[in-house]
């Protein structure tokens, strides 16, 4: 490949690795496991028996149909509602505006073997990302697997905010495709699909999953650019904004989690903070 197009990838890869490392602490998913013990007063209160029933740890909620939609206005809140995503969302801004200089020379560098890349319009297509996710949650359901179908109603919801948000910044940047063929380039909805999918799937199941699947989606990323559908500096927006709908639909999923809930105390109303650790 040519040096001029290696030289901003390695740029944009080093900015999302800087992405990724930022933990989240932004409270708990609705589908996340139940804790195990009574909140304890932030207050140095206890807060009584908890309203949360004890459940063994290995123990996992199957997710209703209603959780595919259900969650998706505190999704959309959790986008920017932590330092660490509002950190990521700067870095990812700042990238894509770097990236601006180096729009015309990617978009017009000789890619190599076109057969490589063009597989991955298909595969970053929201149709094929939201497909695999229902997919997912529907052998989950079948097969009583939880895990499975918490992952898959995460893509799902990933997909969705992902999308949304990509094609609002759509409308309002207009901004006309390398091939000239319409005004929706900015930002990249196939990299925000496949940044989406990766970010749950990492969060999920770590980085031995998460590694092969940021790959895939800077593969897929690579891809738009080569086809002349998008700039550099669009597909580096649309990996934020689908790194970012990613940590939102899988808050809590690490190893240790947060509950922020209401108690009731002596002369008025406290808060409990709650902190599980998974075994």
């Amino acid at each position: 490949m040519n040096r001029n197009v290696l030289s901003p990838l390695r740029a944009l890869a080093a900015a999302l690795l800087l992405c990724l490392a930022a933990p989240n602490t932004q409270g708990q998913s609705p589908l996340d496991h139940v804790p195990q013990t009574a909140p304890v007063s932030g207050l140095g209160v206890p807060s009584g028996p908890s309203s949360w029933p004890a459940t063994d740890a290995s123990r996992e909620v199957m997710p209703a149909f209603a959780d595919l939609f259900k969650p998706l206005p505190g999704d959309f809140r959790r986008m920017l509602a932590s330092p660490e995503n509002l950190l990521i969302a700067g870095i990812g801004g700042s990238a894509a505006l770097a990236g601006r200089y180096g729009d015309t020379r990617t978009s017009t560098a000789n890619w190599g073997n076109h057969e490589v890349f063009e597989p991955g319009q298909l595969v970053g297509a929201f149709a094929v990302q939201t497909g695999a996710a229902l997919v997912t949650y529907g052998v989950g359901r079948m097969t009583d697997s939880p895990r499975a179908a918490r992952i898959g109603a995460g893509i799902f919801r990933a997909q969705l905010v992902s999308q949304a948000t990509a094609q609002v910044v759509k409308a309002a940047a207009g901004r006309t495709r390398p091939d000239g063929s319409n005004t929706h380039s900015f930002p990249s909805g196939h990299s925000a699909s496949a940044f989406a999918t990766a970010t749950v799937l990492q969060r999920e199941l770590g980085w031995k999953v998460g590694i092969p699947a940021y790959a895939m989606a800077g593969w897929v990323a690579a891809s738009r650019v080569q086809m002349k559908r998008h700039y550099l500096s669009d597909v580096i927006a649309g990996a934020t904004v689908g790194i970012l709908a990613g940590r939102s639909v899988t808050v809590g999923s690490r190893n240790v989690r947060f509950s922020v809930d209401p108690m009731p105390v002596a002369g008025g109303i406290g808060v409990s903070f709650t902190k599980v650790a998974r075994r």
